[in-house]
C-alpha cells in the first residue's frame, strides 16, 4: 500500500512540473522563431504633389504590404477562381485572393530604399503573439 501511495504521489509531482506549450502548427512551438514579412512599394506610382509626399506614401504602402503578408501567414488566404470555357476555348479567367485578420504586436525592423524608387519594409511578430492571436482572433475594427 505504501508503494502505491508513493508512486501516485510521485506521478502527481512529476505531472505538475511538465511545461505546457500550445502548438501553432505541427512541429512549431510558441518559443519558435518570429514570423517575418517583407513589403515593397514604388515611389513613382504613388499619389502626391512632390517627391517627399510620394516617398512617404511609398513607405506607408510598403508597410501595409508587409502587414498583409503577416496576416496571410498567420490566418491564411481565401482563394476564389472562375473560368469560363466555351467551344473549347477559355473566354474569361478570374482569380481572387482575400486576406482578413487582425495583426497585433508587429514590430518594424527596417524601412529602407532598395532602389532609386522602391522602398522595402520588414515587419516581425513573435510566435507567442501569433499563438495568442490564433486563440483570440478578434475582428478588425473597420467592420
Amino acid at each position: 500500500m505504501k508503494k502505491l501511495i508513493c508512486l501516485a504521489s510521485l506521478g502527481l509531482l512529476l505531472s505538475g512540473c511538465t511545461a505546457y506549450e500550445e502548438s501553432l502548427r505541427p512541429g512549431v512551438s510558441a518559443s519558435s522563431a518570429p514570423y517575418r514579412a517583407i513589403g515593397y512599394a514604388s515611389t513613382s506610382i504613388q499619389p502626391g504633389r512632390n517627391a517627399a509626399q510620394k516617398q512617404l506614401m511609398a513607405i506607408r504602402a510598403a508597410k501595409a504590404s508587409a502587414m498583409r503578408e503577416l496576416a496571410e501567414k498567420i490566418y491564411g488566404a481565401e482563394i476564389g477562381a472562375q473560368t469560363s470555357v466555351g467551344e473549347g476555348r477559355v473566354y474569361n479567367d478570374v482569380l481572387r485572393m482575400n486576406v482578413d485578420g487582425l495583426v497585433r504586436g508587429a514590430r518594424t525592423l527596417s524601412i529602407q530604399p532598395i532602389r532609386s524608387d522602391v522602398y522595402e519594409a520588414v515587419l516581425e511578430v513573435d510566435a507567442a503573439e501569433v499563438a495568442a492571436m490564433r486563440r483570440h482572433p478578434g475582428r478588425p475594427a473597420y467592420r
